[in-house]
């Protein structure tokens, strides 16, 4: 990625808060991309569930009886009724039962009961199972995909983002620490926060400390090219003397075995899936970011910090400070995020303007415009309006 070489326009800000774009962009994006819902660790035994939603749909992810873990919608084949009305919990007796009129479903989502219904001739329970959602794994890592037929793979859509993080034993982390915040925001907004250090030198001077790059409003994933005007001593990937993302660059954890010399010497490897999580992996920790929109202008945002088992046990007093300096920065974004929510609700802010350092910020929005417009071609609508030129 290179910088921009001139001013690009943002999303128009009613994409921020309309109703309406809300919803295309679920269709578009959130129910037909591999979206993470959590931990094979959250459901380890035959019968144990989570409950996932994204947008306004509610799903139940299930560790069947033969050991595989299966996704279904929350929702009764009968009339279509909420099953499950807790966020996690067991299935006793290896059956998924209804709590309203007890139509009970193995665990394989199969319809294997309907108490007390006059039978006909005409009804087959095998034309009434729960209605299946596609599901796979990745590093332990739960993905769900809420089309009929997903446009790529599972092992497609992580592509080589997932590969940098190949060293990492991911599949046999634990989670040590989980986080959930409620934003005042679009999703959008958020994302596109993590998509540029513009605002770092002023808000994140913590982290400037520990990454230099970020004092001068540069990503870790930029590299100057050509005759591109940085500073001639431009640092790119942690301090000196810096080895993790702490409060002082510092850790008393063990480091991952497996890692390269480079894996080390970089600090921080990330591998984002726009537009839902990105992972960080540290040479002594694991961090995780899922992001899910509750609203046109509201967002849940899911944070984990990952050891291996037993090492939470071993270095409970080093547990905090791993977990400072990542809790601060999702606090400092979280707060920058919902006033940016505030401020696009103006009447007289059509659209902003992108800056040369907001290159990632262009590439998301170019992303999202073409994914409406294969929506909008794939259901026969006209394409959205193009995007007007920002005004000096």
């Amino acid at each position: 990625m290179i910088l921009l070489t001139e001013t690009k326009p943002t999303l128009p800000s009613d994409w921020y808060y309309d109703t309406g774009h809300y919803q295309r962009e679920l269709h578009a994006i959130w129910y037909r991309d591999w979206v993470c819902v959590g931990r094979a660790e959250e459901i380890p035994s035959a019968g144990d569930y989570i409950v996932a939603n994204i947008g306004d749909q509610s799903l139940i992810i299930v560790r069947s009886g033969d050991d595989a873990i299966r996704a279904f919608h929350n929702t009764c084949r009968h009339r279509g009724s909420v099953i499950c009305t807790k966020d996690s919990g067991r299935f006793r007796n290896g059956r998924i039962i209804c709590p309203y009129h007890t139509w009970t479903y193995s665990l394989d989502g199969d319809l294997i009961a309907t108490p007390h219904r006059v039978d006909t001739e005409d009804f087959q329970p095998s034309d009434y199972p729960l209605y299946d959602v596609h599901v796979g794994q990745w590093g332990g890592f739960i993905f769900v995909n809420l089309s009929d037929e997903p446009d790529k793979s599972l092992q497609d859509f992580l592509g080589a983002e997932a590969a940098g993080l190949a060293n990492w034993p991911l599949k046999d982390l634990v989670s040590v620490q989980r986080e959930i915040s409620a934003l005042k925001c679009n999703w959008k907004v958020f994302w596109e926060n993590f998509s540029e250090c513009y605002h770092c030198p002023r808000h994140h001077p913590e982290l400037c400390k520990i990454i230099p790059m970020y004092k001068e409003g540069l990503m870790s994933s930029y590299e100057p090219e050509g005759d591109e005007r940085v500073p001639d001593d431009l640092q790119l990937g942690m301090g000196e003397g810096k080895v993790t993302w702490t409060m002082d660059g510092q850790t008393s954890l063990p480091f991952f075995d497996g890692l390269s010399a480079e894996d080390i010497e970089e600090g921080m490897v990330y591998a984002s899936f726009t537009a839902s999580m990105f992972v960080v992996g540290h040479p002594d920790y694991v961090r995780s970011v899922r992001i899910y929109p509750t609203g046109p202008e509201t967002t849940d945002l899911v944070v984990d910090w990952y050891l291996m088992p037993g090492i939470r046990e071993k270095y409970g007093d080093e547990i905090n400070h791993m977990l400072e300096l990542g809790r601060l920065v999702v606090e400092q974004d979280a707060e920058l995020s919902d006033l940016n929510q505030l401020g696009l609700k103006s009447k007289a802010h059509k659209q902003g303007v992108l800056v040369p350092q907001e290159y990632a910020v262009w590439d998301f929005h170019e992303w999202l415009r073409s994914r409406l417009a294969i929506s909008s071609q794939r259901h026969g609508l006209r394409p959205l309006a193009e995007q007007a030129e920002v005004q000096p």
